[in-house]
Parts: C-alpha cells; structure tokens; sequence
C-alpha cells in the first residue's frame, strides 16, 4: 500500500520539473490530483458541527482514519501506482440557513472550522469546504473563505454544489434543481488562481463542481453547468466535474461517461464520482442501490448491464 501525504509529493514533483499522464489527457499542472487519488468521507460530524452524512457517524478523527484505511487500501490497488490523499469533505454552507443564521459554521462563537482544518493537516489529509450555495453564489462564498482565512491553508480545497442554488422566489432550494454558469465556474476558478499568486502557496487549489444533470445525458435533468463548453483551464486550479447524485451503478456510469467526456468537454482534466452509502441520519432511504464497488468505480469490472467506467476517476467521495 502507497500512501502519500500531499505535501511531499507536492515538494518531490515541484523539485523534479514532473509533467505527469493524468487519464486520457497530459496535464501540464502540479498539484495534489497530478499523482494521487483523492479519497473524501462528505458531512459534517466529530461533534462539532451538525451532525450529516457519514462524516457524522465518526466521533472522532482517529475513527475516521481507522474506518476508511480498507478503502485507501483497495484504491492504492488499483489507480496505477498514484498515491492516495485522504479527505475530510467539509459541508461548509447549508442551502438552509441554520435557525435564520446563515449556514451555520461561523456562527456557533467559535472556529468550527478550523477544528477540521488542524488535525486533518498534521496527518497529511485535506479539507474540502463544500457549498450547497442556496441564496448565495460561488463568487461570494469562495470570498468568504477568503475573507475568513480557511483558504491559506495548503490543505484547503473548494466545492460548489449547484444543485441547492436557489433562484430569487424559490421557495425551497434544490426544488426545481439549481444550476450555476460557466462564467461563475471560471470567475470562481480566477478568484483562486490569483489568490494562490498573492499569497505564494505551494498547493493548487482544488475546485469540484457536483453534478448529475448534462445535456450531453438528455434525461430531463437541467444541465447544472449552463454554458459548460465554455468553462477554462486555470493554472493554479485543478478543476473536478464530479459526477454526483443517486441511482443504480447502470445509471451512474452513463451519466459519469457523459458528464466527463473529454471529446465533448474538451477542458475536462480531472474526474469525480460520489456514491452514497445507507446511514442511520438518512430517512428517506436517500442511498445507491446498490453501492459500486472499487473495481467497479476504477473500470476493472463492469457493473450489472455491462457498463464500465471509461476513464479512471481522481476523486472519490463517499456519502
């Protein structure tokens, strides 16, 4: 097993000049996905925080880490000899504000966040603050973690959900299901290229945009990324479609296939998937049926229909 921590492989790459083969495409970048896969546990738990997702069911970071080192294990098996980065994948904003006070992290008198941040650095992990944006956009909370200081950290990365962004008189975020712009996408991805410039971090910064809903899918879904052919590359961001929400593994191949087609998508560099596990905080029964294996997520198995990944994922998340 080849477990590397970000950091060093960060320094080894960047002292030796390497360009790595990263799927079906050479990406000129350095940053953490250039030679590892990232594995990322979503929610919000430790109790410190409201408890969601299966980041809640650990109590504790030590937990977590005994928990998931099966998966780092049978990931390393299989993603061609990259290294494996653990991830805390924060929900950093709730599309529902949290007792009429906004999104509820920075409003608890302390640094909620941070409490993430510390512990995840000092074992080489990262720290996904990930945004359900509701009634705000993604310029305006990626400043915000600017403005709060969460992004000078080399081990804080970005996520932007669409699917919970709220139209002016929308009721209930995600009902009818979000959508944000190319334009914000790369407005997003300029506010970080320029931020690691000031202040002369080692890390690309990481961005990952959830999705399940694709023109290039045609089922009735709203494409979540309007305008997507026209989202760019920036040289300090290593930018992730991750191809999000529920269903069968049949389904959730087709969509992953399509939504990170680089024939269609020619930007496209790097690739998620998220797959959602059953939990004792989920009521509604809101889980893959069944949940895809390794093998299955990394194309060395088809998944019942006969489908495979087509092209290694750099990101896996689970719910």
């Amino acid at each position: 097993m080849r477990i590397i921590p970000a950091f060093a492989v960060l320094l080894a790459i960047a002292a030796a000049g390497q360009v790595s083969n990263q799927g079906d495409r050479t990406c000129s970048r350095i940053g953490v996905l250039e030679t590892n896969t990232l594995f990322t546990v979503y929610g919000r738990g430790f109790d410190v925080a409201p408890i969601l997702g299966r980041l809640g069911a650990y109590k504790d970071i030590d937990e977590m880490a005994d928990d998931t080192r099966s998966w780092v294990k049978q990931i390393s098996a299989v993603n061609d000899g990259k290294g494996v980065v653990t991830g805390i994948h924060l929900i950093y904003a709730l599309a529902i504000p949290c007792a009429g006070k906004g999104d509820c992290l920075e409003y608890l008198g302390e640094d909620i966040v941070g409490r993430y941040i510390k512990p995840a650095a000092e074992r080489g992990w990262v720290v996904i603050l990930d945004t359900q944006l509701g009634r705000s956009d993604p310029v305006e909370q990626v400043n915000r973690m600017i403005e709060y200081g969460y992004l000078k950290y080399e081990n804080v990365h970005v996520a932007i959900d669409p699917e919970f962004h709220a139209q002016p008189g929308q009721l209930v975020p995600g009902t009818p299901i979000g959508t944000v712009t190319a334009s914000q996408i790369n407005e997003v991805q300029q506010i970080l290229d320029r931020y690691v410039e000031k202040e002369n971090l080692k890390t690309k910064k990481i961005l990952i945009v959830h999705q399940f809903g694709d023109r290039a899918v045609h089922d009735g879904v709203p494409s979540m990324i309007q305008g997507k052919n026209a989202v760019r590359d920036f040289e300090n961001v290593e930018l992730v479609i991750d191809a999000d929400g529920l269903g069968s593994p049949l389904l959730k191949v087709r969509k992953y296939n399509l939504m990170t087609n680089r024939q269609v998508y020619p930007f496209i560099c790097f690739r998620g998937i998220k797959i959602f596990f059953p939990n004792h905080w989920e009521r509604r029964a809101h889980f893959d049926k069944p949940p895809m294996t390794v093998d299955e997520l990394f194309g060395l198995r088809p998944v019942p229909g006969g489908q495979h990944i087509a092209t290694k994922p750099n990101i896996v998340i689970i719910a």
